[in-house]
């Protein structure tokens, strides 16, 4: 691996993406894609309102990937978008009560995976991963105050 930013973000995608499916496969009934599963589990993780254009950054997906998604989460009541108060520019994001049994399962599912993917993985190396992650934020964020 490159020592670059770009590649550990593409690396993070990819790893999202198939974690995407996967839990797309365990939630068949419900027809969701892969992008809409990635926004239910950003909501559920990020309850403070969230827009289009921050889910289509988070998820490095198109704004219309996101629009289109979030049209059908719309749809089966699982979302509610509304114009933002203080930007009428802007569509704030949020899950419905209808998203709560549902939250529940994918965070279980959730759960299994870790055990599944992570399971074998000692702790330690897990735990330096995290550790650089955080440098890395740490810097950004310092480069970020600079400003």
């Amino acid at each position: 691996m490159s020592r670059t930013v770009e590649s550990m973000l593409a690396y993070f995608s990819q790893i999202r993406r198939v974690y995407a499916s996967e839990l797309n496969l365990r939630f068949q009934e419900g027809d969701f894609s892969p992008c809409e599963i990635s926004i239910l589990i950003l909501l559920s993780n990020n309850p403070s309102v969230c827009t289009g254009s921050q889910l289509g950054l988070l998820l490095g997906v198109s704004k219309g990937l996101v629009s289109r998604s979030l049209e059908a989460l719309t749809a089966k009541g699982l979302v509610v978008c509304k114009q933002s108060d203080r930007d009428r520019r802007v569509r704030e994001i949020r899950l419905t009560k209808e998203a709560g049994p549902l939250t529940v399962r994918l965070k279980e599912e959730i759960e299994d995976i870790n055990r599944e993917v992570l399971g074998d993985i000692p702790r330690e190396e897990i735990r330096q991963v995290e550790q650089t992650l955080e440098k890395i934020l740490k810097r950004f964020r310092e480069k970020e105050e600079q400003r």
